[in-house]
């Protein structure tokens, strides 16, 4: 099964928990698609480049099986990529390694999990259509974010 990693890389903590995130998918037996380990920089001035790498980026959301969104940071990017696996029908898994929090549209389109003991125990539930492991504690009138 091939799961998009989405999830923000801009510091070397991001760099750190996506290497290893990619690590526990792939020794649960999964194929990772990572934007991050795949390919190169871009330069954003070119508007070129940047609808190349949309294209592509939205290319490799419709040909996985699933994606696994790392949302620790809180990445406009990552969050729009849950919308749009989730518009193609892919199966989403949200994770958080700590400090989850709740939004009514994740809460609606992903399974979640919290921490990396979670992936090998729950992923294949996750991506079953199972919802595990939800943030405990967090809900409407907690740390709302909708």
């Amino acid at each position: 099964m091939k799961l998009f990693l989405s999830g923000p890389f801009f510091t070397a903590e991001e760099v750190a928990r996506l290497d290893r995130v990619k690590s526990a998918l792939e020794k649960a037996g999964f194929e990772v698609y990572s934007t991050y380990h795949r390919n190169s920089r871009i330069d954003l001035g070119s508007a070129r480049a940047k609808k190349q790498r949309f294209t592509m980026l939205c290319k490799e959301i419709e040909e996985s099986d699933g994606l696994f969104a790392v949302l620790d940071g809180r990445d406009p990017g990552t969050i729009w990529e849950i919308g749009y696996a989730f518009a193609a029908g892919k199966q989403v898994v949200a994770f958080w390694e700590k400090d989850p929090y709740f939004s009514l549209m994740i809460d609606g389109s992903a399974a979640c999990l919290i921490g990396f003991d979670s992936i090998g125990r729950h992923i294949g539930d996750c991506l079953a259509g199972g919802m595990v492991n939800r943030p405990t504690g967090i809900s409407p009138g907690g740390k709302e974010d909708y």
